[in-house]
């Protein structure tokens, strides 16, 4: 007669606190992979993950992987769970969170 579904959620706790998150969006570089939840940098060629050499061009972390077309909300400012962001290749969380710092990002 009626079957009943089960699915499984698993939350992660990506935001902490009440600091508002306040999204933005962008072009992702050609060639360029975006995770969800990774610092990004904005360069003049568009949204890519950071390294350690961009860390002072950060400008924020991305809310999802981008779309189709390339493009990827990123949370300019906010309070998150450190354990949630992914980190790229090279870059700590101790180097990470001062450049948040300076964005009202903050990493706990």
């Amino acid at each position: 007669m009626y079957e009943i579904k089960t699915g499984e959620y698993t939350p992660d706790n990506f935001f902490r606190g009440f600091f508002p998150a306040v999204p933005e969006h962008g072009t992702v570089k050609d060639g360029a992979t975006v995770r969800k939840y990774a610092p990004v940098a904005e360069t003049a060629d568009g949204i890519e993950e950071v390294t350690a050499e961009t860390l002072d061009k950060l400008a924020g972390i991305a809310a999802d992987v981008p779309d189709v077309e390339g493009n990827v909300v990123y949370y300019m400012t906010g309070d998150f769970n450190a354990e949630a962001i992914v980190l790229p290749d090279g870059v700590t969380l101790d180097a990470l969170k001062p450049a948040c710092r300076k964005l009202s990002i903050f990493l706990k």
